[in-house]
């Protein structure tokens, strides 16, 4: 793979790394939000 240049990009290892780092915080944001919005209809 590396004698070719078929290997992973560095580009790709760091796209995938910042998913795996914003994923958490996102998902916490989201679910904050929606329970503000649900909490404050009900």
């Amino acid at each position: 793979m590396m004698a070719n240049g078929s290997g992973l990009q560095l580009s790709t290892i760091r796209n995938i790394a910042l998913a795996w780092i914003f994923t958490l915080p996102v998902a916490a944001l989201l679910s904050a939000g929606i329970f503000v919005l649900l909490r404050h209809f009900m």
